[in-house]
């Protein structure tokens, strides 16, 4: 009987325990100052999961107005180098993917070739946060 229990115990702790919290941040803004306080959101929400030992699986997908901040000459500006400072940590520290949208990427002239090491790049960015919800990812929009 003590077999038993253990087994079911064992068990319901990879059904119920140890489930991966799971966020795509989509950044289309095109504010500075805005953004540079949702990538503060995103490092402090990292921070709290890894603390409570929570495994999570975090992407940032990268549009519209808020493209340019994927280059890594963004200007003399203290809250865009901020910015970029911060994708760096997500990325290298946290584990957070960092997707920019390749469409966006041909409006604003930047080439793959452009991109820091730590961004990637998917074709459409509407279609990759669809498939991201479709795979239980919640979605966090920064506007």
């Amino acid at each position: 009987m003590k077999k038993i229990f253990i087994g079911l115990g064992i068990t319901a702790s990879f059904l119920f325990g140890g489930e991966t919290t799971k966020a795509v941040f989509d950044c289309a803004a095109k504010d500075p100052k805005f953004i540079a306080s949702r990538m503060f959101l995103i490092e402090e929400s990292a921070k709290e999961l890894k603390a409570k030992n929570i495994p999570y699986a975090f992407v940032l997908t990268i549009h519209s107005g808020c493209t340019p901040i994927i280059t890594e000459e963004i200007g003399d500006d203290e809250v865009k180098k901020g910015i970029s400072q911060r994708l760096k940590t997500l990325h290298h520290q946290y584990g957070v993917k960092i997707q920019a949208c390749e469409i966006a990427m041909e409006r604003f002239g930047i080439e793959k070739s452009d991109l820091p090491e730590y961004v990637g790049s998917v074709h459409n960015s509407i279609t990759r946060v669809i498939e991201l919800q479709n795979s239980g990812y919640a979605f966090i929009p920064y506007h």
